[in-house]
This record gives C-alpha cells, sequence and structure tokens, in this order.
C-alpha cells in the first residue's frame, strides 16, 4: 500500500482544484422548498479529494516509507542465491540495531530459528571461530566433520554492492551491511563447507517474497492451488521436467475442477 502511495504522491497536487465545496445548481422553484436544516443538500464533493492525506498525514507516511524501504532491501537481498547463514546474522543484526522490537523474531534464539545451537555453530564455523564453539553447538554440527580429515575451505562472501540509491535510508543500510560483516578465513578447517546451507529465516523469507515479486497485487482470480503450483516449480525449477510440469498442472485443474463442483 505505502509503495502504490508513493507512485500516485506526485499526481496529488491535480485534485487541489477540487479540494473545495461545491454547491450543485438548483432551480428556481426547487430552491424556495429547501429549508435551513437541509441547506447543505446541494453542496458535492468529489470523493477522492476525501482520500487525499493531509500535509502531516504526507510527513508521516514519507516517514514510513523510508523506514519500510531498508526492510526491502534486507528483503532483496534475501533473493541472491549465494546466501549464508552467517551473512544473513550480520544482516539481521544491522536491523535489530535500530528496531529493537524485533529482538524476540531476528534475535540468535528468536522464535522463527528451529535449531538454535546449529545454526549458531554453522555461523561459527563459516566465521573461523571453531574454537569458541559450545558444546551444545559442537554436538549439532559433530556431522559436519570430514569424514578424511579433508581441507576445507571457508568461501569468502564478497561484500554486498549498493545498488538502491533512491532513499537515504536504504543507502545507509547498505553501506551498514559491509561494516558489519565478520572477517571471513581461509584458514583449513576440520569441518566441511557449509556454504551449502541455508537459513532457515532465509527460506521462508525468500519464499514470501519470491510470491509478492511473482504475482503482484493482484491475483488475477488465481486460485490456491494454482499459486501453490506456480510457486512449486519455480521453487524447484532447476529440478523440474517436462513431465513433471505437465503432471503439477493435471493436479492443479483436478483440485480446481473438485472445488468447482463443491461449490456447485
Amino acid at each position: 500500500m505505502l509503495k502504490r502511495f508513493e507512485d500516485l504522491q506526485r499526481f496529488l497536487h491535480l485534485f487541489v482544484d477540487d479540494c473545495d465545496i461545491e454547491r450543485e445548481e438548483v432551480e428556481d422553484g426547487e430552491a424556495n422548498e429547501v429549508s435551513s436544516s437541509a441547506s447543505n443538500t446541494g453542496l458535492r464533493r468529489i470523493p477522492m479529494v476525501d482520500l487525499i492525506p493531509s500535509a502531516g498525514e504526507q510527513r508521516k507516511i514519507a516517514e514510513l516509507l523510508d523506514e519500510m524501504t531498508a526492510f526491502n532491501v534486507i528483503t532483496t537481498r534475501f533473493q541472491r542465491q549465494d546466501m549464508t547463514i552467517t551473512t544473513v546474522r550480520d544482516m539481521f543484526d544491522v536491523v535489530m540495531e535500530g528496531h529493537e522490537g524485533l529482538d524476540g523474531y531476528l534475535a540468535v534464539n528468536g522464535q522463527i530459528v528451529e535449531f538454535p545451537d546449529f545454526e549458531a555453530g554453522v555461523v561459527k564455523v563459516q566465521s573461523g571461530s571453531e574454537k569458541t564453539l559450545l558444546a551444545a553447538e559442537r554436538k549439532a554440527v559433530s556431522h559436519l566433520l570430514c569424514l578424511q580429515h579433508s581441507i576445507a575451505h571457508e568461501p569468502i562472501d564478497a561484500p554486498p554492492v549498493a545498488r538502491s540509491k533512491r532513499k537515504r535510508a536504504a543507502q545507509a543500510l547498505d553501506n551498514a551491511l559491509p561494516k558489519k560483516a565478520r572477517q571471513r578465513t581461509t584458514k583449513a578447517s576440520k569441518y566441511e563447507d557449509t556454504g551449502w546451507i541455508p537459513a532457515t529465516s532465509v527460506v521462508a523469507e525468500r519464499f514470501f517474497s519470491m510470491v509478492k515479486s511473482s504475482v503482484g497485487y493482484l491475483r488475477k482470480s488465481m486460485s490456491a492451488s494454482t499459486l501453490e503450483t506456480v510457486m512449486f516449480l519455480k521453487l524447484n525449477w532447476d529440478l523440474v521436467t517436462l513431465g513433471s510440469v505437465s503432471a503439477a498442472i493435471e493436479r492443479s485443474n483436478d483440485a480446481e475442477y473438485v472445488v468447482y463442483s463443491d461449490d456447485e
């Protein structure tokens, strides 16, 4: 809603002339019958005018847009395929610095983290801080130990490139993320390369943001089963074949037919 308001904001000045209340023309015979209690019945106001926010409301909306833009930067970065748990933890730390109310959701032991010990252990392994692993964390990542003691190099995450220059809030956040990123090391590790492990929160956030970018604001009468099929194919596109696409379409059509029959 805020983004759509921003798109319309530059056209609001065209309605300034319509902000004055206009009086409808009333015939002379009818004007004599209008009493003082009903004197306002001849007034006409364009409905669009009632929806235009005041100057104070527009300032509040602009401030909220600046704040939401920072979250949009994070959501956009989640679409990158090279995201690691450590990178996401750095991003969450930057967000929590400016929004204290998100600690219960984005902290290391937040509600969205299903296995806090495992994710915390992976972060330390990727950061080259294996010596600081706690007992619970060491046990959680024990199955990632190299079986043949092969040398595995930790991936080096390139600092994110600042792409959005539209708002100061987004630019400030883009500049803060590389500064927050921890120093990566390339020394030999007794653990396997964990760069392929996605953060649990990344998967969830990537799915919702992907639905938003794929469908947009209007579903265009798309049924729930069709939406589920489209997103299933999009998320697993590197694994699907022509046969799996045909099977998914047939299942979606069968589900829509059953729903339509039940409605009748």
